[in-house]
């Protein structure tokens, strides 16, 4: 009686009220029924890589939860702002849904012309891990230690040469602004990803690499060591390697989550929340994590939004530095 006495009161007519009520009855139910077909996941980075590891360990468990499969669609291209763009293009119906590798999200966005805005464009699920990025050598390298090493940079300058993939990434990114401080004592030679970058290493073309996550597979097998983990907490097995933060007093993260294009209804936000928050319990994550020395983590919806606008805000010093940065939030 209460709603057609206010409903009375606007002069709204009957036709309109039958329209209202149609929707307030049918939106609950859409969000209820969410999901009723197959979940898609779009990868940045080709199949194999760590990146497409952890969303296809996790994708079995998250379909349990959601009661639908949840495929894995690779979309490399354009230094991950392919996949992105896709993401953020897509419909918001909670059925595209993006894996976030938040170093390259925000680093593409503040230096190249992008279609997105991390800020925008996007709806944050749920953060899963904290990628193992570190400049290793290998074993045999005569450098021990990360003081050592500046140590034989300073006495031979332009001797040593250092791999890179992309040159905006989390682990590129600081480790070029380090050789600027430095004087530019290292040489830069480019590479096409982590792959080739690997392989250069142990044919000994190049003497270090600032990796992403892939590259800790030789540190666990013996054929290289961590001098230096770019990150703000000590890498799990690891923890003699100095951190990027304890060194330089700053931190810049790069993490493993999932994303959803803007404007995706909160009912269905919320379980695929839940759907990621379940599947970092999967023991076959947990294997991923601990094989690329990774470490597992959980922030919710609204603490992942919030990470981003950290990120931003410090990438923002380090690509200024080095003349990368073209937008500013």
């Amino acid at each position: 009686m209460a709603r057609r006495k206010i409903l009375a009161k606007k002069n709204i007519g009957p036709a309109f009220v039958t329209l209202l009520l149609l929707f307030f009855a049918v939106f609950p139910a859409f969000a209820q029924e969410y999901p009723s077909r197959p979940v898609k996941i779009i990868v940045p980075y080709p199949p194999g890589g760590v990146t497409d590891l952890i969303s296809r360990s996790q994708a079995d468990a998250m379909s349990k939860v959601l009661g639908q499969p949840v495929i894995i669609e690779n979309k490399p291209g354009g230094g991950t702002s392919l996949a992105y763009s896709l993401v953020a293009s897509s419909k918001p119906d909670g059925y595209t849904i993006g894996h976030l590798a938040l170093g390259s999200l925000v680093g593409n966005y503040l230096a190249y012309d992008v279609s997105y805005n991390p800020l925008k464009s996007f709806a944050y699920i749920g953060e899963v891990g904290i990628y193992a990025q570190s400049i290793i050598v290998k074993t045999n390298a005569p450098w021990k230690t990360w003081d050592e090493f500046i140590d034989y940079s300073k006495k031979h300058p332009n001797e040593i040469r250092m791999g890179f993939t992309n040159p905006v990434s989390t682990n590129s990114t600081p480790t070029r602004w380090i050789n600027k401080q430095l004087g530019h004592l290292w040489k830069e030679i480019a590479f096409d990803g982590d792959t080739p970058c690997i392989s250069a290493l142990l044919g000994g073309h190049i003497e270090a690499f600032p990796g992403g996550g892939a590259h800790n597979i030789l540190v666990k097998d013996g054929r290289a060591r961590i001098l230096l983990a770019l990150t703000s907490d000590p890498i799990p097995n690891y923890p003699n390697a100095p951190t990027f933060k304890q060194i330089y007093g700053k931190g810049i993260d790069n993490i493993a989550g999932y994303l959803a294009p803007a404007g995706i209804p909160a009912p269905i936000l919320k379980k695929l929340e839940n759907a990621t928050f379940e599947a970092t319990k999967a023991p076959e994550f947990l294997a991923v994590m601990d094989k690329m020395a990774m470490t597992p983590s959980w922030r919710n919806s609204q603490e992942l939004e919030q990470e981003v606008k950290n990120l931003i805000s410090n990438f923002q010093m380090f690509l200024k530095d080095l003349g990368k940065l073209k937008k500013k939030e």
